[in-house]
């Protein structure tokens, strides 16, 4: 199971799980947890599961907190795991300390393929390859492009359903990397990794800085491997049963956010007359050379 094909595993619920332990001092009873999550009227539901008398959206939802390290058991109670930087954590922090979290274990591979969600960072990959110029539609069964897109390789993606790609839709949009418009049968996604790039400029760039497009890229990368240059994204393109573009572009998706960024004043873009390379920014009818980026005065 993945929060992509766990279908209860959408981000509300976790944090819910992982915000109700994280106040309570000294942990809570998994029972006592159940009796507040699960309404009276469904408590005698789902007594085949395999942990017993307790409803199906709240035993997976638990056990994929679980999965991601947000909970763990110490004895008969559940706890938030400790960390050093959290240990004065303040209520108002919460939901910032869940996304560190689930980010530390989904954009880590080694990681991530120890807690079940390998299969996450290739669906997130493939998604982000995808025009945002063209979204796509909530409900619609992402198979047929898969296979089309990856092949053999497609299964990879674990996104054998309708409700497998909207799962992965909830999450794309909770960590930063889309933007869904609509409501019922005119709901529409775009990859958009705008606000994903946007919370880590503080930790690749300096003010006053100009540094080289790659070597941007490159510490991006290193934070989220399934952008350009990142090691789920260069397998994935891998697979690709057309190959990508050669001529040092970046995909509409990724530059489209730096347009945004740049409008926004968190970044400068630039291309140097010295500048040894330059990367190409598609924004579809049009494009643009950059060479250098530096930190904007609106972070």
């Amino acid at each position: 199971m993945s929060i992509v094909t766990n279908f209860q595993a959408v981000p509300n619920r976790l944090f819910c799980i992982f915000a109700a332990v994280a106040e309570s001092e000294n942990g809570l009873l998994r029972d006592q947890l159940e009796s507040w999550a699960t309404p009276p009227s469904l408590s005698r539901r789902g007594a085949n599961d395999e942990d017993g008398g307790t409803t199906e959206l709240f035993s997976n939802s638990l056990a994929e907190a679980r999965r991601l390290g947000l909970i763990e058991d110490d004895g008969e109670r559940l706890r938030v795991p400790l960390r050093a930087d959290t240990s004065a954590r303040r209520k108002s922090d919460l939901e910032a300390d869940f996304l560190s979290r689930v980010r530390e274990v989904i954009f880590d591979p080694q990681r991530a393929a120890a807690a079940g969600q390998a299969g996450v960072l290739y669906a997130l990959a493939w998604f982000l390859t995808k025009n945002p110029l063209q979204p796509v539609s909530f409900s619609d069964a992402p198979q047929e492009q898969l296979r089309k897109d990856l092949g053999e390789f497609a299964a990879k993606a674990d996104l054998g359903s309708t409700s497998s790609f909207q799962n992965l839709l909830y999450w794309a949009r909770y960590l930063g990397f889309a933007t869904v418009a609509g409501d019922g049968g005119t709901r529409r996604a775009f990859p958009d990794p705008t606000r994903a790039i946007g919370t880590v400029l503080d930790q690749i760039l300096v003010i006053n800085e100009w540094i080289e497009i790659d070597v941007f890229l490159s510490r991006l990368a290193g934070i989220y491997p399934v952008l350009e240059g990142g090691v789920v994204r260069e397998e994935l393109e891998s697979m690709r049963s057309a190959p990508p573009a050669t001529d040092d572009r970046l995909s509409i998706a990724s530059s489209l956010a730096l347009q945004r960024l740049v409008d926004r004043g968190s970044i400068l873009l630039d291309t140097l007359a010295d500048a040894k390379k330059a990367r190409i920014l598609d924004f579809g009818s049009t494009t643009k050379r950059v060479s250098h980026v530096q930190i904007g005065a609106t972070k």
